[in-house]
């Protein structure tokens, strides 16, 4: 039977393999929001489609599982992104290979709640 400190070894091991084996952390970076919704990060190369990238719900605006959309042989929920339009900044996190826009930036004097 294994002790409790083989038991934390064990365990801390195996975290630091799954840490290594990601290739990197969590990055952050600033991105724009580009036409047609693409990402355009200000350092990693983009643009990046819209649908290759998640966004926190928050910042979204995303109406979550509204209804279902057929296209073709697949069904995919109707998802909008109202809260963010074209030439805002955001907060860019990288989570792997994964891009996730984390936060709306506002604009410095500038009323983010103004449309």
């Amino acid at each position: 039977m294994a002790s409790n400190i083989e038991k934390l070894g064990e365990t801390l091991q195996g975290r630091m393999r799954s840490v290594r084996q990601t290739g990197k952390g969590v990055q952050l970076e600033l991105a724009q929001i580009g036409a047609g919704g693409k990402l355009v990060p200000d350092v990693s190369p983009g643009p990046i489609p819209i649908g290759e990238y998640s966004i926190c719900r928050i910042v979204s605006g995303k109406v979550m599982k509204e209804g279902k959309v057929a296209a073709d042989d697949m069904h995919m929920e109707d998802i909008r992104y109202e809260g963010l339009k074209e030439g805002d900044r955001v907060l860019l996190a990288w989570c792997g290979n994964e891009p996730v826009v984390i936060d709306l930036i506002a604009e410095e004097g500038g009323d983010e709640n103004a449309g």
